[in-house]
């Protein structure tokens, strides 16, 4: 049956948007302050929590009021506690948010929503620490969505107040687990978040395998794996296939998986053979060449010399790749751009060089139609294409 859930995004909410688009199939209706509204049936929503990288949580959407009308919050809350835990015992413990952020708002309605439900229910917490919103880490270590609990949040949008309470929340700990203590983790390669790699093979909506040929220390294959998906990566540093080879034992270890491991194997991206590919149909989702490790913006010799080198390795892979493919095969990939203030360098040959061997599939509606991952402070971000070569 179909329901209207909000999910609550983290950074980069156009990305987000995105992949939810590609996993939903359609189905968007709102964009609320810190999320997205969506219909759909969802029957497990902490199966499909797993699977988002740029959902924080997912929420059912309880009430709707025009943004224009008097709301009595108050009652909202009261209510919806009451319809969830009147029927169990115990100590009830509720937390609520509100997007945008309002700490006097939400202040009132905490008390006097709980001052209602004393009254109704008897022994009962809120959880919220002076009055301030719930970051996801504290809703999962408070085990709001456990019996006896409940989180709810007020999103508002431009023309509605939404009324959700969360079904799902992202697991922070598990992502930093299999981030960080890898035994096979080198910073100077490039660090590439687990959750984007999730973001990028939803984006690629693989069939059966996904295949990585810039595969470093092995995060997407990681990421294809926990997924349920056949994964393959090659790499042209021996180093680095070594790497991706023992962090895949590591994996296999620490989540029980019972299938084989992925092959991984050296191999330079640029000359890639019909036997390095997978023998089934596949995608390709990767996070190529960023450049060198930069703390300091290149002058602009040393960043025109990086860009040509980046978008020669473009060109080589993808005339290659478009020589040896029998059937269409979409790509999703990173490529590097240099931040500097506001400003964002991109490589300026890059889709000319798509647009030669294969089609654009548009991922947004910005001049280039790509997105980007970045963060403020960092000087090379980036630039997410997704092309099919046939």
């Amino acid at each position: 049956m179909l329901k209207t859930f909000i999910f609550q995004t983290g950074h980069g909410k156009e990305l987000a948007k995105a992949e939810l688009d590609a996993v939903l199939k359609g189905g968007f209706q709102d964009d609320v302050f810190d999320g997205l509204v969506y219909e759909a049936e969802i029957n497990h929503a902490d199966i499909l929590q797993e699977r988002l990288g740029g959902t924080i949580r997912i929420t059912e959407v309880l009430q709707k009021a025009p943004e224009h009308m008097p709301v009595n919050f108050v009652q909202w809350v009261t209510d919806a506690v009451i319809q969830e835990v009147k029927h169990k015992g115990g100590k009830i413990r509720f937390g609520l948010s509100m997007h945008p952020k309002s700490d006097k708002n939400l202040k009132k309605i905490l008390i006097n929503s709980k001052k209602n439900l004393k009254e109704k229910l008897g022994n009962l917490r809120f959880v919220n620490k002076d009055f301030q919103n719930l970051s996801s880490a504290q809703a999962f270590h408070e085990n709001l969505i456990t019996d006896h609990t409940i989180e709810l949040h007020l999103f508002l949008s431009e023309k509605f107040w939404y009324l959700s309470k969360t079904l799902s929340i992202q697991n922070i700990e598990w992502y930093s687990h299999r981030d960080m203590n890898r035994p096979a983790r080198d910073p100077k390669t490039g660090m590439f978040p687990p959750k984007l790699a999730q973001m990028l093979i939803n984006l690629a909506q693989p069939n059966k395998t996904v295949y990585d040929p810039f595969c470093g220390s092995g995060t997407v294959l990681q990421e294809a794996w926990l997924m349920g998906y056949a994964a393959r990566g090659s790499d042209l540093e021996p180093r680095l296939v070594e790497d991706s080879i023992q962090n895949m034992a590591w994996l296999k270890n620490v989540a029980e998986l019972p299938e084989e491991t992925p092959t991984i194997f050296p191999a330079d991206a640029r000359t890639l053979t019909k036997n390095d590919l997978p023998s089934e149909p596949f995608v390709i989702v990767t996070e190529t060449w960023l450049g060198p490790a930069m703390s300091n913006f290149p002058n602009s010799m040393d960043l025109r010399k990086i860009q040509q080198e980046a978008e020669s390795i473009y060109e080589d892979f993808f005339k290659n790749l478009k020589s040896i493919i029998k059937e269409p095969v979409t790509v999703i990939f990173t490529a590097p751009f240099h931040r500097e203030k506001n400003e964002r360098h991109l490589l300026s040959h890059l889709p000319e060089i798509l647009e030669k061997y294969g089609e654009i599939q548009p991922l947004s509606d910005h001049e280039r139609s790509s997105l980007f991952y970045e963060r403020k402070e960092q000087i090379v971000g980036r630039e997410i294409w997704k092309v099919v070569l046939s």
